[in-house]
């Protein structure tokens, strides 16, 4: 893109609201032939000048009929996305590396039939049909990730040329949704499985019945360990977890274990790959940062990486 087309591009867009729904009016609507719409255009002008040269008179039919059907192909374009609403769900957390998805519903106020597609501003190769049914439809946009931290959905841009393929209708879609990137994980060997970090509840008794603290309901989890007044009361699978599970003793994963590496991205990807292990083995841990601390409790996997996600930032 060329530096003028790409300040073109940032000033339009800083014109644009950052809404969390949208509706598509003829302030947001642009329109503009396709390539095939040009052609036939042009096979139009030609029919038009033989007519003027030879005084044809079905050729002055069928020029005009020509430019008739484009206008026609103007109002039909321009109806698949008139009324509009478009909103969006905030995306599910991922790794770094994985594409985010966000999940985009489009509401019409009236029944019709519409065909249009989706897809992020500048990657117009990459069209993502939206399936609908008459009052509404939804497709989800993957956006490609590369950083942990907070990603911001980019501006989209719904398109349709339906019915004859000779005018293309658009509008860029600035909508305010975000998901949560977590760093992508990086094997460390020298803690892997088998480590030991000195951690508390080292000399637990397996079978004990102290109780521990909730958390998620896991696959294999046996009823004894299921909290039925939970489920009860909250309509929520949780699980009770005991002192003296096998497996019960503290794991520890410190900043402070990585005294020699000096790229602290490096030390995130590590850690955030000792909490998966932990959590495959359903071993307790606590995960000890600078400014942060999470000790075992519900949902200790989400908060974990998310501290580990925006570790350093304000957001």
């Amino acid at each position: 893109m060329s530096p003028f087309r790409d300040r073109f591009r940032h000033w339009w867009l800083a014109r644009l609201p950052l809404q969390e729904r949208c509706e598509l009016t003829q302030r947001r609507i642009y329109l503009l032939p396709t390539r095939f719409g040009l052609l036939l255009l042009a096979v139009a002008l030609a029919v038009w000048v033989g007519a003027l040269n030879y005084q044809v008179s079905l050729a002055y039919a069928l020029a005009f009929w020509i430019v008739g059907l484009a206008l026609v192909a103007v109002l039909m374009a321009y109806r698949q996305l008139s009324g509009l609403v478009v909103s969006v769900e905030a995306g599910a957390p991922v790794f770094a590396g994985d594409p985010a998805g966000f999940r985009l519903r489009l509401d019409s106020p009236q029944p019709q039939a519409r065909q249009l597609s989706l897809h992020l501003l500048g990657q117009d190769d990459a069209l993502i049909p939206c399936v609908f049914d008459g009052h509404g439809g939804e497709a989800v946009l993957a956006v490609p990730t590369t950083r942990r931290g907070w990603l911001a959905l980019p501006p989209c841009v719904a398109q349709s040329d339906a019915p004859f393929g000779l005018i293309r209708a658009w509008a860029v879609l600035r909508l305010d949704a975000r998901a949560l990137v977590y760093p992508a994980p990086l094997p460390d060997a020298s803690r892997g499985a088998g480590e030991g970090d000195g951690g508390e509840g080292g000399d637990a008794r397996p079978g004990g019945d102290d109780f521990s603290h909730l958390d998620a309901y896991r696959h294999g989890d046996t009823p004894r360990q299921i909290a039925w007044k939970v489920l009860a009361q909250r309509d929520t699978l949780a699980s009770k977890r005991f002192v003296g599970e096998a497996g019960s003793a503290l794991r520890l994963i410190r900043w402070s274990d990585y005294g020699q590496e000096t790229d602290a991205e490096r030390r995130l990807s590590r850690m955030a790959w000792r909490v998966e292990q932990c959590e495959r083995q359903r071993q307790r841990y606590r995960l000890c940062l600078p400014d942060a601390e999470i000790g075992p409790q519900p949902r200790q996997r989400d908060l974990a990486l998310a501290a580990l996600a925006l570790f350093g930032s304000r957001g």
